[in-house]
């Protein structure tokens, strides 16, 4: 069993997170108002649902919170959702037929609510409840009663209904919570013998328990990620009550302790691929209110989630994030209550793009990127985060610089070049080419695609601006022509000093854009080239001897 360690939020420890900056302006906080219960968001954090203790509603930031109809949970039963593009709500309503909570569905473009059935009993004024939607909108899940004291786990399809996941504890009841992408993974509850609410996951109807290391059984899943690999949940006898998140691979894992003794914790919410967690801790059995939200990420441990929103610079308006209940897919968004009651969403930076290997961005030579490790995830190498590039060759051997010594990048920075994103062979590394920013060349074989990572040296992390550029590699009189071709100092300040081999017919210094500065006729085999009115950045020098022309690289 892993145990994840709670640390102390420091600017340093801050940069393990998750979240690229491009920009701050996006993040804020919108209050939703006393008594909004936020339970749900769709993928992008830009669709909020939940519920006011009476019916739905849906919330986005143009038209605010809208009343949407249905039954809360209270006496009825569920919790609202809503699938990935926002487009559909699922929740219990009251069924005009047979006026009994069922599970639902409400159409945002029609504004229409649909009763989609039950398996057939009821318990009170209940026949089933909506409890969690998958994002594809495929698959709604919850609970469906057989009798008036027994009720089990249900999906419902547009294809095949209504269908019972069943139980496998007999005359004991089941609850599906949370489904994955496609509805093929879903998590909830089966009670045993005793009573006790064991998490539980059915993988194409077929039921297992989850359990932890010393074989107790772990509480309900109350969270998933949208893969379908992670889990989410705690306030367990067996682990002290803390907040765990499982996978198949890894079992239970814990990510507490508790900020305070005797406060228990869970899960409830979970990013697209399960590397961000939020949830919260609470004093018990007080109100969920009276607790503290956290942040969690496999790098980080976990941090409360008002000192990691004020660490990024995020007015929180004087509010307690007590009690998280998701967060978006693409880890953005976070919504619950305040510890007033009042229902918030919180709106955090985008994740990059880039953050892992299989998104790396295409470069090209000559061409210029720009980025922001700040709290991207350590994917390796160093403890720092970092983003990725790919490079194709063009279809002949090359010598292939890639530079942050041209201005723009802010933090001590570290370039790797890999041959793969298994991230198994590195080809090139260098930090602190041009005081502490770095510079690499490899060669290319014209063919193969290259992997470029951009992380920082120890911990470090900031915004960067990245410039590639090519040479072809040099055979047969070429090689002999340049082969003693050398600049120095590099970076250089006032006089660039240039020695050759053979006599140097023309010596021309251009910008990075290609423009040129100046030129001269040497006729030597040593040349200076008076630098002090260029301004700091990075130049090219061109050396032609009897016709050949050698281009190389400074930094002034």
């Amino acid at each position: 069993m892993k145990n994840y360690p709670t640390k102390a939020i420091t600017p340093q420890s801050i940069t393990f997170l998750i979240l690229l900056i491009p920009s701050l302006l996006s993040a804020q906080v919108f209050q939703l108002g006393a008594g909004l219960t936020a339970t749900d968001t769709n993928e992008d954090g830009s669709v909020v649902v939940g519920d006011n203790g009476s019916e739905h509603f849906m919330w986005d930031e143009t038209n605010g919170v809208q009343l949407i109809g249905g039954v809360a949970p209270q006496g009825f039963g569920g919790q609202t959702s809503v699938n990935g593009d926002g487009s559909q709500i699922a929740g219990t309503r009251i069924n005009p037929n047979n006026n009994l909570g069922e599970l639902s569905v409400y159409d945002v473009g029609t504004q229409m609510w649909t009763s989609l059935g039950s398996l057939g009993s009821s318990s009170g004024n209940s026949a089933s409840s909506a409890w969690g939607f998958s994002s594809d909108g495929s698959t709604i899940v919850g609970l469906g009663w057989v009798n008036a004291g027994t009720a089990h786990a249900i999906k419902w399809t547009s294809g095949g209904g209504i269908e019972d996941l069943g139980s496998t504890v007999s005359g004991r009841s089941t609850r599906a919570n949370k489904a994955n992408e496609d509805g093929t993974i879903i998590g909830g509850w089966q009670d045993s013998s005793t009573g006790f609410r064991q998490g539980a996951v059915w993988t194409n109807g077929v039921q297992s328990l989850i359990t932890h290391p010393n074989n107790d059984p772990a509480t309900e899943v109350g969270a998933m990620s949208k893969d379908g690999v992670w889990m989410g949940g705690g306030q367990g006898f067996a682990n002290n009550f803390q907040a765990w998140k499982w996978s198949n691979n890894t079992g239970i894992i814990d990510i507490g302790p508790a900020p305070m003794a005797g406060w228990r914790g869970a899960v409830s919410g979970l990013s697209a691929d399960g590397t961000i967690a939020v949830g919260f801790y609470r004093p018990f059995p007080a109100p969920a209110t009276f607790g503290e939200g956290f942040i969690h990420t496999d790098a980080l441990g976990m941090v409360n989630l008002n000192t990691y929103a004020t660490s990024l610079g995020i007015d929180t308006q004087g509010l307690t994030f007590a009690l998280p209940l998701d967060i978006s897919d693409d880890g953005t968004t976070i919504v619950g209550l305040t510890s007033t009651g009042a229902g918030f969403v919180l709106r955090l930076p985008l994740i990059p793009t880039n953050d892992d290997c299989a998104g790396a961005l295409p470069l090209s030579c000559n061409a210029m990127a720009q980025g922001n490790t700040e709290f991207a995830t350590d994917s390796g190498g160093n403890s720092s985060p970092d983003v990725f590039f790919s490079y194709t060759g063009s279809g002949t051997p090359e010598n292939v610089t890639i530079s942050l010594c041209g201005g723009g990048t802010t933090y001590d920075s570290l370039l790797r070049v890999y041959s793969d994103c298994t991230l198994a062979t590195e080809i090139a590394m260098n930090d602190d080419f041009c005081g502490s920013q770095s510079e690499v060349t490899f060669e290319s074989d014209g063919i193969s695609t290259y992997i470029v990572m951009v992380e920082g040296a120890g911990s470090s992390s900031g915004k960067f601006v990245l410039q590639v550029t090519c040479e072809p590699v040099l055979i047969g009189f070429e090689d002999s022509v340049f082969q003693n071709l050398v600049i120095y100092p590099n970076p250089v300040t006032d006089q660039l000093n240039i020695s050759s081999e053979l006599p140097m017919d023309v010596v021309t210094i251009s910008n990075i854009s290609g423009m040129r500065l100046m030129q001269s006729t040497p006729n030597s085999k040593e040349a200076s080239v008076q630098t002090a009115n260029l301004a700091s950045g990075m130049y090219f020098v061109t050396v032609e001897i009897d016709g050949q022309k050698r281009t190389m690289k400074f930094v002034k």
